[in-house]
């Protein structure tokens, strides 16, 4: 799960990296028009960078809006790399104003983001919440403490130690959160 998440942020980055590559991106409308499509698009493209970074931050972090402002800030700073980026794209400008647009973008996210939630983890939750000891099959389980630092390396891969209430049999089961 944690691929997938930091997937979509590296895809997003490398579409918003080459759309900058581009030299000239003039559009067959008039000016106008053009000056207006191409700040929509920057607003759109850090939105969904935001999302997409709020996303990967929430595996890390229980609030979901220190997940944001962790999304938002990195976003901003991959704005700012981004427009000096362009300084270096022949027939491209990067510019403080282009920045300020971005920003609005990320902003803008913040309604989507913290309001979202994907309906597929709720249901391996509910599958994890009908774990049973494998020793006394009781319900009763807590997430045991990680011991050692090959259990705390364990946290990358999802593996969580879990301990039974009833008979205190320690065991292993993948979990959502790492930590």
């Amino acid at each position: 799960m944690v691929i997938i998440r930091w997937f979509a942020v590296v895809f997003w980055m490398s579409v918003i990296f080459m759309l900058s590559s581009i030299p000239s991106l003039h559009v067959p409308f008039a000016h106008s028009y053009d000056f207006l499509l191409r700040k929509l698009a920057h607003i759109g493209e850090y939105a969904i960078l935001t999302i997409a970074f709020s996303w990967a931050f929430e595996m890390y972090t229980s609030s979901r809006r220190r997940a944001w402002l962790l999304a938002a800030l990195a976003a901003t700073l991959y704005a700012i790399s981004d427009e000096w980026h362009q300084t270096w794209i022949r027939g491209r400008l990067g510019s403080f104003k282009d920045i300020g647009i971005d920003t609005i973008g990320i902003v803008a996210s913040y309604a989507i983001a913290p309001r979202q939630h994907f309906e597929g983890f709720s249901i391996v939750e509910r599958i994890m919440s009908r774990w049973r000891c494998p020793v006394c099959q009781g319900m009763q389980l807590h997430r045991s403490r990680h011991r050692g630092l090959l259990e705390w390396f364990s946290r990358l891969i999802r593996l969580a130690p879990f301990r039974c209430d009833i008979c205190s049999h320690r065991f292993w089961r993948f979990s959502l959160r790492g930590h």
